[in-house]
C-alpha cells in the first residue's frame, strides 16, 4: 500500500513539473515556444491595435448589406477558409471567388441570402478595441476587391 502511494505521489509530481514548466518561458527575454510543452504566445503576444481582414458582402435589391457566411467560400472550418480568402485576394483572384460565392448564392434557398442579388469581396481594416469592446463595426478602412452580379436559376 505504501508503495502504490508513493509511486502515485511521484507521478503526480513529474505530471504538475511537466504542466508548469513552460511557465518559465514568460520570464525569460526572448522567450521560445515549442510543442507539447507550451507557453501560448498566442494568447501573451502583443499585437496592433488594428487589423486588415477580406470577407464576403451581399446585397439585396434595396441595397442592404449582409456579410456572407464563410461556409459559401470554401470548404473547411472558419479560419482555413479565412486562408483561402487571403491567398485569393493576394494572388488577384478576387473577380473568380465572387463568381464561385454567386453561383453558390443562387443556388441556395436559406434566407436571407437567397434574396441577394450581388456579392462583393471587400478588405477592410479594423480598431480591433474598438470593434470589440465599443461595439464600432465600422472600419477604418475599406477598400472593394471584386464584385459579381448573382444570376439567379
Amino acid at each position: 500500500m505504501y508503495q502504490s502511494k508513493s509511486l502515485a505521489a511521484v507521478c503526480s509530481f513529474i505530471i504538475l513539473a511537466a504542466i508548469v514548466w513552460p511557465v518559465q518561458e514568460n520570464l525569460k527575454r526572448k522567450p521560445k515556444d515549442s510543442f507539447p510543452l507550451s507557453y501560448f504566445p498566442m494568447f501573451s503576444q502583443k499585437r496592433d491595435s488594428v487589423y486588415t481582414v477580406s470577407y464576403l458582402v451581399g446585397y439585396d435589391a434595396q441595397g442592404r448589406e449582409l456579410l456572407v457566411p464563410y461556409c459559401y467560400a470554401g470548404s473547411g472550418g472558419f479560419n482555413q477558409v479565412r486562408r483561402q480568402i487571403n491567398k485569393k485576394v493576394k494572388q488577384g483572384k478576387g473577380v473568380a471567388l465572387t463568381e464561385k460565392v454567386a453561383k453558390r448564392l443562387a443556388k441556395t434557398d436559406r434566407a436571407p441570402y437567397n434574396r441577394l442579388v450581388r456579392v462583393a469581396l471587400m478588405t477592410g481594416t479594423y480598431h480591433l478595441d474598438h470593434y470589440f469592446l465599443h461595439r464600432q463595426k465600422t472600419p477604418l478602412q475599406e477598400s472593394l476587391v471584386a464584385e459579381t452580379t448573382i444570376d439567379k436559376p
